[in-house]
């Protein structure tokens, strides 16, 4: 199934993480900027890995490694847990899925609703049985 926008932004916000990896630490961390020492992860090649959240913490964080001219690698990775698999299913469109449940849901809500019988009444009314309107009397004309 095709993915809409909003799926792609669903996955960009909570699915993708990015990871920048450098040997040598900025004189600052920008703020939300999770930093720890990195692991097998990385191979050995780097010692810190920067976890960022965001596009504007990345580019804070890129302009600050690059003006202190510290080699770093990024790479884009997927958390892991239930919102990971609601949002990065790429067979199926997580925002079209909620759509056809909430106009199945109304569907439903409608039919267990008193609406169609109230419907199915008033159009297959009787017109004897329909109130009739009178014509409103009118005065008499001024000679």
């Amino acid at each position: 199934m095709q993915q809409t926008s909003i799926d792609r932004w669903l996955r960009k916000a909570f699915v993708y993480v990015c990871k920048v990896y450098c040997n040598t630490l900025p004189t600052r961390v920008p703020d939300g900027v999770t930093l720890e020492e990195s692991g097998d992860d990385a191979a050995g090649r780097y010692r810190y890995c920067f976890t960022v959240s965001n596009d504007k913490q990345m580019s804070e964080l890129t302009a600050l490694l690059e003006v202190a001219n510290i080699t770093y690698t990024s790479r884009v990775s997927e958390r892991a847990g239930t919102v990971s698999k609601l949002f990065n299913n790429p067979e199926k469109s997580f925002s079209l899925q909620v759509a056809w449940m909430i106009f199945i849901s109304i569907i439903i809500a409608i039919a267990f609703s008193d609406l169609p019988v109230r419907i199915w009444t008033y159009l297959s009314a009787d017109e004897s049985e329909a109130p009739v309107k009178k014509p409103a009397a009118t005065a008499p004309a001024k000679p």
